[in-house]
């Protein structure tokens, strides 16, 4: 049995040590292109201009968070379709994102957008659209209030960034599942961003809570690789698009003697959705309502910073319950991604009683210190998730007069707008 396991083994060395010339150049090509590409990309990324932008809330937000769907459904404008080849190899175009921020630094809560700095206007403009009595102004960077390295010997930190637990067609739980629960008056409607607002209000001085939501316009492709969820639904055969070089090789092959026959079609039971449960109709109806929006590649991160002496783990079971919300059990929720997780584990952790492991200790810091620092370069996420307009809009808008945190930020007057025709010097 071992010879036999070896055999497959000689023959591809064989053919490795006969034919290596052909496959070499190859390798060593898309190699090059991808080290080129690299280096283009980073290029054009220093090259931009960054603008950050502090949203504060009007006093008296009576809307839904639906409205917020429309922001982000403008900013999808930004989404180029018309690069070329060159424009990616010899300038290494990449498409614009955003970062969308809630932060508490020491009890005093804020909102940010950073946005490139040619694509401002249009976020002004989104956001004065959909919240007009709202104030926007450039901000001075809060992050470099802290240190630019962390951890360090005064500072401890915990965070992680956020994927999903199931396919991108399957949608986490939105505003109009909180709107149900509480009714549809402003005054006692529930608002998903209520037990950050809370939590964040409550942090003392010398304690930071960061959420970071990056987000990237993309085309419709996804919607095609999400519809194969919705023929598991539905109990219909996947469609599987073949290439033109894929159809050539078939085809040859159907010609060639002994090659493979063309499938045969087979006759599958009509779908009908009184076949399906209660259950089933309702996810269905949820993935299809997801499939339907404009989508945004989407990376989530969170970081609870503090001074050693006041660093609480209580802090992160409450924003980790804060994402919990979000949370149905035939649907969609959020998770840790162990890649970015700060808790990590070392070598050879089944080794130890404490499972841990080798080295866990600098496992952890690298951790934590690669993590503060693409948070502060709001940096696009390595395993981003999509995410559509409605799901946006319940992670990010600016919270209604429900909202009664402490210390919460909102305008404290309404700014009229001078008279038309006023002269100017």
């Amino acid at each position: 049995m071992f010879l036999d396991i070896l055999s497959p083994l000689k023959t591809a060395f064989y053919y490795l040590e006969q034919y290596w010339w052909t496959f070499v150049p190859f390798l060593l090509f898309f190699s090059a292109y991808e080290s080129w590409l690299s280096y283009k990309q980073q290029q054009y990324l220093l090259s931009l201009k960054w603008v950050l932008l502090e949203i504060k809330p009007p006093p008296d937000v009576q809307k839904s968070p639906k409205i917020a769907e429309n922001i982000f459904s403008g900013l999808h404008a930004g989404y180029i379709t018309s690069k070329t080849w060159k424009e990616r190899f010899f300038e290494g175009q990449v498409q614009p994102w955003f970062s969308f921020e809630i932060v508490g630094n020491g009890g005093e809560t804020g909102f940010y957008i950073r946005t490139p700095e040619r694509l401002r206007d249009l976020v002004e403009a989104q956001v004065f659209a959909q919240y007009p009595d709202a104030e926007i102004k450039v901000a001075e960077d809060y992050v470099n209030s802290l240190p630019e390295y962390l951890p360090n010997d005064e500072y401890e930190l915990w965070g992680t960034e956020l994927i999903f637990s199931k396919p991108d067609a399957y949608p986490i739980k939105t505003y109009p599942f909180f709107e149900e629960e509480s009714g549809k008056d402003e005054f006692k409607r529930t608002d998903p961003l209520a037990p950050l607002a809370e939590t964040m209000s409550s942090l003392e001085p010398g304690e930071h809570i960061w959420v970071q939501l990056v987000i990237r316009a993309t085309g419709g492709a996804w919607a095609k690789e999400a519809q194969a969820e919705v023929d598991k639904l539905t109990g219909r055969e996947p469609k599987i698009e073949r290439d033109a070089l894929g159809k050539a090789v078939d085809f040859i092959d159907q010609l060639l003697p002994g090659g493979v026959p063309a499938p045969e079609e087979k006759k599958r039971e009509e779908f009908s959705l009184m076949k399906l449960t209660g259950g089933q109709k309702f996810v269905l109806e949820q993935v299809e309502n997801k499939i339907a929006q404009l989508g945004f590649k989407s990376g989530y991160r969170f970081i609870y910073l503090a001074r050693k002496d006041r660093f609480r783990m209580s802090r992160v079971a409450a924003v980790t319950g804060y994402f919990k919300q979000f949370y149905l059990n035939n649907l969609n929720s959020f998770r840790p991604n162990k890649r970015t997780w700060t808790l990590a584990k070392g070598w050879f952790p089944w080794l130890f009683p404490s499972d841990k492991g080798f080295g866990y200790k600098k496992q952890e810091f690298l951790r934590k210190w690669y993590l503060y620092r693409n948070y502060r370069q709001r940096k696009f996420v390595d395993q981003f998730v999509i995410l559509g307009v409605e799901e946006l809009a319940t992670l990010f808008h600016l919270p209604g007069i429900g909202v009664k945190a402490p210390a919460f930020p909102r305008v404290e007057s309404k700014k009229g707008q001078p008279p038309a025709g006023l002269p100017i010097r």
